[in-house]
């Protein structure tokens, strides 16, 4: 519990309402958010990919390394979030307890990457069988010619 203070006693608590956004695919991003309550939806491509709640938290990449995000989140009710600033997340990744919390999830959601990528490469294979195409001799259309090249 004393280490859950430090972590709100290193962030910015901010009310949302429904409909903001919390971050925007594609923009620079260098902020961490823990949601304390309320749910978002995460985002790609205008295509809904997950559902985040109390206890969960986005932005992890950004504050470690500043960039574009890879998804836009967007509150679907009231959210309390704590916001965490790339100096005040290197302080807090000194915590031991959150950095190991963070690691964790961090490494559970590689794994389920890690298995959507497989389950795509799968289906694409079989896809390709079907159509009796080796997968390494697959004919792409490249953008915006009419010409054709293997892949």
């Amino acid at each position: 519990m004393a280490q859950l203070g430090e972590v709100a006693r290193l962030a910015e608590r901010v009310q949302v309402g429904v409909g903001e956004v919390l971050a925007r695919e594609g923009r620079i991003g260098r902020e961490f958010f823990l949601i304390l309550s309320g749910g978002v939806a995460v985002t790609q491509g205008g295509r809904r990919v997950n559902t985040l709640g109390p206890g969960d938290f986005f932005g992890e990449l950004a504050a470690m390394n500043p960039g574009p995000r890879n998804a836009t989140v967007t509150a679907i009710t009231e959210v309390d979030v704590l916001i965490i600033g790339p100096r005040e997340f290197a302080a807090m990744a000194e915590i031991p307890g959150f950095r190991d919390a963070l690691f964790k999830a961090m490494a559970q959601r590689l794994r389920e990457v890690d298995a959507q990528l497989g389950e795509a490469r799968d289906q694409r294979n079989r896809d390709d069988e079907c159509q009796g195409v080796a997968p390494d001799l697959r004919i792409v259309p490249l953008p915006d010619t009419h010409q054709l090249r293997l892949a």
